[in-house]
């Protein structure tokens, strides 16, 4: 029948739309079996998330995974130098989504750093709450960095955002060595504010791997996340593998990293240097009648080296003189722990 007219009926029709038409082809020993009974039943089927599409295999989120772990230990270290405290900082969740749902998430208040991730092109956002950056605040302006009902209740001032750069700032530098299992960085912040009004960095749809950090510091404990888009992703992309990760240890890079403190940090650094001629018991009578020509004889012979005190410390001995108009100490040894100078001319033990 279906050979000698190749029309369908209306009734056939109104069969294959309703899916009856498969069962009574079934039930006709003489026709074919369909395509879809010769299919394994039970076959499971996989849902497929078209607005959180995999865009990482599980190799390169365990990598990803790794280089936060990092990072974690790198804000607890650089938090506890900025705030004089101890400070303990882990990785609790790291998320996939889209730029939109993240900006929810943060919420409307959240004080926002955005990070240039040099030479990666793209950028980075880190936010954190008020709360933590009260706490911080507080901390900073010598204070025990507790909370208060009425500290969450206004604005930060431009002081405060000044500080809270500070922070970003501290932020951005703790991508550098965990990073520098994949690539260098040199990040820098270029906006910072209280809200989304600087969350168009990123376009809303873009897909992004959000690490979210807890802090601990001062009997309270915060969050603070970090958002990567996958444009900064895609770069090395490649790089973010087990074998990888480990054949790309920043180890050189620490030491180089603990050199140029050395030489930023501590080589402008100013001391006071002084030294004693020596001292003397006075009566307060006798210092009330001091007149020009009055000796003082202090405790310290003439022949003896004077002691030259760096801060509060007596380091090294030395004898006075001078130095074109000016006064001047030559060094001549080296004051030990117990109080005894030790000549440069003698002999090492």
């Amino acid at each position: 029948m279906a050979a000698e007219n190749a029309v369908l009926s209306q009734r056939e029709i109104d069969a294959l739309l309703s899916g009856e038409f498969a069962g009574q082809a079934s039930s006709d020993p003489a026709a074919p079996a369909p395509a879809a009974s010769r299919r394994e039943l039970g076959r499971r089927v996989k849902p497929y998330d078209f607005r959180h599409p995999e865009k990482l295999s599980k190799e390169q989120l365990r990598g990803l995974q790794i280089i936060q772990q990092g990072v974690a230990g790198a804000l607890a270290a650089s938090f506890s130098g900025r705030l004089r405290a101890p400070v303990e900082s882990r990785l609790s969740a790291l998320e996939r989504g889209i730029y939109e749902e993240y900006v929810t998430q943060i919420g409307a208040t959240a004080v926002v750093v955005i990070i240039d991730m040099s030479p990666l092109q793209g950028y980075a956002v880190a936010a954190f709450g008020l709360d933590v950056a009260f706490a911080m605040i507080d901390r900073l302006l010598g204070g025990k960095g507790k909370l208060t009902d009425r500290s969450l209740a206004r604005d930060l001032t431009d002081i405060e955002i000044a500080l809270i750069r500070h922070i970003g700032m501290d932020i951005a530098r703790s991508l550098i060595e965990p990073w520098g299992r994949v690539t260098e960085l040199t990040p820098d912040v270029t906006e910072l504010a209280v809200g989304p009004q600087v969350m168009h960095v990123i376009p809303p749809s873009e897909f992004v791997i959000t690490a979210w950090y807890e802090v601990r510091f001062a009997d309270q404990t915060g969050g603070i996340s970090l958002c990567f888009p996958l444009t900064v992703l895609e770069q090395v992309l490649p790089k973010l593998t087990g074998q990888s990760l480990f054949e790309h240890r920043p180890q050189s890079r620490h030491a180089h990293a603990l050199t140029g403190v050395t030489n930023e940090q501590l080589s402008p650094m100013r001391v006071q240097v002084r030294t004693m001629l020596g001292g003397a018991r006075v009566e307060v009578v006798d210092i009330a009648n001091l007149q020009p020509g009055d000796v003082i004889v202090l405790d310290q012979a003439a022949e003896n080296p004077l002691r030259v005190m760096i801060g509060n410390c007596e380091r090294f001995a030395g004898s006075p003189g001078t130095r074109g108009k000016r006064l001047a100490v030559q060094i001549s040894g080296i004051v030990d722990d117990d109080g005894w100078v030790k000549s440069f001319k003698d002999p090492a033990p």
